[in-house]
């Protein structure tokens, strides 16, 4: 190849490097993709949003009453039963304020990362039911109801408690108990009391004698004459 070729194939490689260049700064800068590295974003310093398995969103409240029933990791069959009966119980009382959400029912792990305030604002160390009222977006008031524990072996007694705290928590009037009163009992007849066995049976006593109504008069005895002295 000669000079004059080799110069010429310089330029023409020059000339194309060069359209490339205007052609690539010509182009708009592509926008860079957000990706989450080690729970930060690499569009901002802010940390990405992490949500436990075990945690529990707490969605925005409207003014009304939040019942909470708050357990820690180990979980006990008595535990479990506390949560089934408390439940059941806010669903067949309150069925209407539930679909309306002016009652509300949530289960809330208080051990898992993020919720440790809830043992702290309620005073919890061990599973059980709070009722807390919100209003304006805010906690105004709460009530712990740890006899639960104690009812759980009845599981009627249970819902009735849970049940008519809930109603004197909202100022309602509680449901009085469906038994009637003492008054409207039927009488109770007491049994005669039977004769003890030891006791001597009137077969084994004699019969007295009769006596006559009418006793036959006593015969007259004439007195004896004694005699005078001196005569």
């Amino acid at each position: 190849m000669s000079l004059k070729e080799a110069v010429s194939n310089s330029l023409l490689m020059f000339v194309a490097a060069t359209c490339v260049v205007l052609i690539v700064r010509a182009l708009p800068p592509a926008q860079p993709t957000a990706q989450v590295v080690a729970g930060f974003s690499s569009g901002t310093n802010a940390p990405a949003a992490q949500i436990s398995d075990n945690r529990v969103p707490t969605p925005a409240m409207q003014d009304g009453f939040r019942v909470y029933y708050l357990h820690g990791n180990t979980r006990c069959p008595t535990c479990r039963s506390i949560e089934a009966f408390a439940q059941e119980a806010v669903e067949t009382g309150f069925a209407d304020k539930l679909k309306s959400r002016q009652v509300e029912w949530q289960v809330i792990n208080y051990e898992s990362p993020g919720n440790e305030h809830y043992a702290t604002d309620y005073e919890v160390v061990a599973p059980n039911v709070v009722l807390v009222k919100f209003k304006d977006g805010k906690q105004v008031a709460w009530k712990g109801l740890p006899e639960v524990w104690e009812h759980v072996g009845d599981k009627a007694t249970f819902t009735k408690f849970v049940q008519n705290s809930l109603r004197a928590f909202m100022g309602e009037p509680q449901v009085a108990s469906s038994e009637k009163p003492n008054a409207s009992r039927p009488s109770e007849v007491l049994p005669l009391p039977l004769p003890s066995t030891n006791a001597t049976r009137s077969s084994d006593v004699p019969p007295l004698p009769s006596v006559p109504t009418n006793p036959p008069p006593r015969p007259e005895v004439p007195l004896p004459i004694l005699p005078i002295p001196g005569k």
